[in-house]
């Protein structure tokens, strides 16, 4: 698997980069969020645990997959997000479903 980010824009209000990139993967299937997440944040050198994939769409007919992601700078920031999303990070788990 690797990744290509294809663009870095930062968010001062909300304390997070904002990230949009590209997964290639040679399997027919879409990495786990858990491990894309973990080679994104070693790319933009970032803690796994404020890196949070929002989202990941395959390519119809390709091996590589297209997705954003959110580089938060500390857990106080990170709280913005949704119970559900963190929990698909497999960050928390306290969702209420």
């Amino acid at each position: 698997m690797d990744i290509e980010v294809i663009e870095r824009k930062e968010n001062p209000l909300l304390h997070r980069e904002e990230v949009t990139f590209k997964v290639s993967h040679p399997e027919a299937e879409t990495p786990t969020r858990e491990s894309i997440a973990a080679k994104l944040a070693a790319i933009v050198n970032a803690d796994r645990d404020m890196t949070i994939v929002k989202k990941v769409e395959s390519e119809f007919g390709k091996n590589s997959s297209l997705g954003y992601a959110n580089v938060y700078e500390d857990e106080a920031s990170r709280e913005i997000e949704p119970n559900h999303i963190l929990k698909r990070n497999g960050i928390g788990g306290e969702a209420d479903e």
